[in-house]
């Protein structure tokens, strides 16, 4: 099994909304019309099959995706 040494920093939409500075719409809009950014940045923690989603985002791959080397805020411990 392959298993990277580093662990992915993950965001919750309220820590990528205080980090970028955007707004509900912002991150609605890529949810909605930007499947590249759903497809690099979104991760869903959900168990398969689940109705529900549990949704977080990938911090390098949306510093990546949007070409911005600012250091995110390290999450909290959820």
């Amino acid at each position: 099994m392959d298993q990277p040494g580093t662990p992915t920093p993950l965001m919750t939409k309220a820590g990528l909304k205080d980090w970028l500075q955007v707004s509900d719409f912002w991150i609605r809009d890529r949810m909605d019309n930007d499947p590249d950014f759903v497809r690099q940045c979104v991760v869903d923690l959900a168990p398969e099959g689940s109705s529900r989603r549990t949704i977080r985002f990938n911090v390098r791959a949306v510093e990546d995706y949007l070409g911005i080397n600012t250091p995110a805020p390290v999450p909290a411990a959820a």
